[in-house]
């Protein structure tokens, strides 16, 4: 169980970069700060797609209703994970130079992750 939790965490790892570095547009970054706009919705809904994409990869054998709650949830938990992330540096002024920019990437990227682990968690007390 534990080799498919690694594994899952690293699928999940994969994702993440995928969709927040590789698919992540100008314009989904212009908009994550702003409540409701397109952009942060299409950034998250993304996220939540390919999360139910892993999850099916995984061939969990769990019903596919859990399996979309929990791409939801993770749709719902990134989207206001990076609205308040991308508002604070807006309303602060921060950019890449400065410390706090950083700082605040760091604890947004440990949220997602975090994020995952819950999700996994989940999965696993649901298999055993």
């Amino acid at each position: 169980m534990e080799y498919f939790a690694i594994g899952l965490f690293a699928l999940f790892t994969i994702k993440h970069v995928i969709a927040d570095y590789v698919l992540q547009f100008s314009w989904m970054i212009r908009d994550k700060g702003l409540y409701g706009e397109w952009g942060g919705i299409a950034h998250s809904g993304l996220h939540g797609f390919l999360t139910l994409f892993v999850l099916l990869l995984a061939n969990t054998d769990l019903h596919i209703i859990l399996l979309t709650l929990l791409s939801v949830l993770d749709s719902v938990i990134h989207y206001h994970i990076d609205w308040v992330k991308s508002n604070i540096w807006r309303t602060k002024n921060y950019t890449s130079n400065d410390q706090m920019y950083w700082i605040t990437h760091g604890v947004d990227q440990g949220l997602h992750f975090l994020t995952y682990v819950f999700i996994i968690t989940i999965i696993v007390w649901r298999l055993i």
